[in-house]
């Protein structure tokens, strides 16, 4: 019977394994095909629109392939918007037209229904109209989620200085707020891709091929899947939107107004794992339109946007160890208010009281970053090794942090060979011996590609087989991000200048 009962459980198994791999198979390929039936119109929209642009010289054909590009881009997923999202911030890899017709996609998504957003908010909240909820239009759609434009019943008046405002209607007082509902399905939608793509990674493991099995593909893809599937969680969001605020205003209400970095706050109360209130921040557009204007007065605002920008994520990489990794144009708001400036000593001698009356005005913009959702933070060990890194690149000393890079390592294969871990340490004084060798032109922008830098980092690990946690990855795509975005603004910045104190523990936004 013991024999029996085992050949039976046996069978089960090879069953369960025979149907778990033809589900398997009949995900890849249903998931493959559709992708191909998808894009396949662009065989016949490419060509016309190469002849439409060339022969007609006109732009109908290409904007009609482009349209459907873009839908069928939306169509394919969040996983496939997310990636297109990336690229098109990268204007230093591809070009121009490219990037500006997948910038749409930023905060160009599939709009869900009201009726969707009504359910979603009852079923977190219970009568939320009859709480001092009101929604007004939508603002924004990305790939995970639709935004509305609010105001939210308070008891609490808004303090002068406050980003935010209030409002009074019908004898009861109401502060602006933002709601953020994710769109329907979008955990299956992410889950379903993440799903494909792990099987393609465990697929490209199992080769007998010793380079793809450095690359390490499950790992680095189950760290994506985290990373993608915090999204689908709006809790997490609110979390991290915290943990920024805390970080660059440290709870002073004095801090967070003088600040030229904006973190929405959310609402307590008001948060769930498919909605999230928070307060909304005025007279803020996308970081995106000041790109289009190169006047001298657009320019000289690019610049001063840029400053900002870049200090506030290396205080996040250096500092805080807490690093946005979503920080696509579309996520980067600049907001302009106009304040007031103190009266001058000269002012109050010989204006006397009335001076005040009399102050000057000046614009102020501060960058305001959204979605917080996708966050991370580097190990100890891949903190230091970053560090090291960019003091090498200073201090010109590649071969001490190669050699600090594979002490620290949690795996490495390099010092199991004869004369690997003089190569990997050459390897990384020769990168930044080139990147070091730059500054005689000017570390600016426009000269110095950090996030290339960082990749050819990664490359050289893999090829000599000094592990790093999949979370550097993370930094290094945001680096690369960031840095296309502040070389769009202003391309003769100089990097070291501002990325020096941060890297000496001295950096301040």
């Amino acid at each position: 019977m013991e024999t029996h009962k085992t050949i039976f459980e046996r069978l089960l198994e090879w069953l369960r394994l025979c149907w778990r791999r033809i589900g398997r198979v009949w995900l890849v390929t249903a998931r493959s095909t559709e992708v191909v039936l998808r894009l396949s119109p662009l065989i016949i929209l490419s060509p016309l629109a190469l002849v439409s642009s060339h022969i007609f010289q006109s732009t109908l054909g290409s904007d009609l392939a482009w349209n459907y590009t873009i839908k069928a881009i939306q169509s394919m997923g969040p996983v496939a918007i997310k990636f297109c999202q990336w690229a098109a911030t990268r204007r230093d890899i591809f070009p121009p037209f490219l990037c500006d017709r997948l910038s749409v996609l930023h905060d160009r998504g599939y709009p869900h229904s009201d009726d969707w957003t009504d359910q979603v908010l009852t079923e977190a909240f219970g009568d939320y109209r009859s709480k001092g909820l009101i929604l007004d239009d939508v603002i924004g759609c990305g790939s995970a989620a639709q935004v509305y434009r609010g105001k939210l019943l308070t008891t609490k008046p808004i303090k002068n200085g406050s980003p935010h405002k209030n409002h009074s209607c019908q004898g009861n007082l109401y502060r602006e707020v933002a709601v953020k509902v994710l769109h329907p399905r979008f955990q299956s939608s992410v889950d379903r891709d993440l799903f494909f793509i792990e099987i393609m990674a465990d697929f490209l493991d199992s080769l007998p091929i010793e380079h793809i099995k450095m690359l390490n593909l499950p790992r680095v893809v189950e760290e994506f899947s985290v990373v993608l599937r915090d999204q689908a969680d709006l809790t997490i969001e609110a979390k991290n939107l915290r943990r920024f605020r805390f970080n660059f205003y440290k709870d002073s209400e004095k801090r967070e107004i003088e600040s030229s970095i904006v973190f929405p706050q959310p609402v307590e109360g008001w948060t769930s794992s498919q909605v999230m209130v928070e307060d909304y921040v005025n007279d803020a557009v996308p970081i995106a339109s000041f790109l289009k204007d190169s006047s001298p007065e657009g320019m000289e605002i690019r610049k001063e946007l840029a400053g900002p920008l870049l200090r506030a994520f290396l205080k996040m990489v250096f500092t805080d160890n807490y690093i946005h990794c979503d920080l696509h144009p579309g996520n980067v708001l600049v907001k302009t208010a106009l304040v007031s400036k103190s009266p001058s000593l000269w002012n109050s001698l010989f204006r006397g009281d009335d001076s005040n009356e009399l102050e000057d005005e000046q614009i102020k913009r501060s960058i305001v970053f959204l979605d917080a959702g996708i966050s991370t933070s580097l190990s100890p060990n891949d903190q230091k090794n970053l560090v090291d890194l960019f003091r090498a690149v200073i201090f010109n000393d590649g071969n001490r942090a190669g050699r600090l890079m594979i002490e620290r390592a949690k795996h490495e294969r390099c010092s199991e060979m004869e004369g690997c871990v003089d190569a990997f340490a050459d390897g990384i004084q020769d990168i930044v011996s080139e990147f070091h060798d730059r500054r005689k032109e000017g570390l600016t922008l426009g000269a110095v590609r950090i996030g290339v830098l960082l990749s050819r980092v990664l490359d050289l690990c893999r090829v000599y087989g000094v592990e790093i946690d999949p979370a550097m990855a993370n930094v290094v795509i945001s680096t690369l991000v960031l840095e296309g975005l502040g070389r769009s603004l202003s391309p003769d910045l100089d990097l070291l200048t501002f990325a020096k104190p941060f890297v000496l523990g001295r950096g301040q936004v």
